[in-house]
C-alpha cells in the first residue's frame, strides 16, 4: 500500500498538537506552608508562606504579606499589595459571588521578568483561625501577554 498525502498531512498535524503551547504550561507554583493570622477586629490579616516555583528551579521563597481593612472592607475581605516576594509580585482580592458563607480569597503571583503568572485560591474555610493550609496547593502558570 502507497502512503498518500492525506496521512501525511494528518500526521503532521497531529504533532502539531500535541506540541505544548509554551513551557510555561508544563511549570507550576507550590505555596507551602500557607497561613492567614487576622486580628480580631479584622483590621488586619498576616499571611506567611513560601512560593516554590518548579521547574525550573526548587528553591522556595519566603514571604510575608499584610492587607490591612478599607474603609467599611476587613482586612479578611480587602483587596492587598502589591508587594514583593523575591522575583514574585503580590496582589490579593476577595469574592463573596457565592454567598457570605462561600467567600475566597484569589493571590496573583507574578514573575514579571519571566513574564508569567499564577493565580492561587483559598476559601475563607481554608484559611479560618489562622491554621496552615493543607495539604499545600499547587497552580498552573500562565504566560502574561
Amino acid at each position: 500500500m502507497k502512503p498518500t498525502t492525506p496521512f501525511f498531512l494528518l500526521a503532521g498535524l497531529t504533532s502539531t498538537i500535541a506540541t505544548p503551547v509554551s513551557m510555561a504550561a508544563a511549570e507550576t507554583w507550590t505555596l507551602v506552608n500557607l497561613t492567614r493570622t487576622c486580628d480580631e477586629a479584622d483590621t488586619q490579616c498576616d499571611w506567611t508562606f513560601s512560593i516554590n516555583a518548579s521547574p525550573p528551579d526548587d528553591t522556595a521563597v519566603p514571604c510575608d504579606y499584610t492587607v490591612v481593612a478599607s474603609g467599611d472592607t476587613p482586612a479578611s475581605q480587602a483587596n492587598g499589595g502589591p508587594t514583593t516576594c523575591g522575583a514574585y509580585n503580590l496582589t490579593s482580592g476577595w469574592s463573596g459571588q457565592f454567598g457570605p458563607d462561600a467567600g475566597f480569597t484569589t493571590l496573583s503571583v507574578v514573575d514579571y521578568a519571566r513574564k508569567l503568572i499564577a493565580y492561587a485560591g483559598y476559601t475563607d474555610a481554608q484559611l479560618a483561625k489562622g491554621v496552615t493550609v493543607e495539604p499545600d496547593q499547587s497552580y498552573p502558570v500562565q504566560n502574561l501577554p
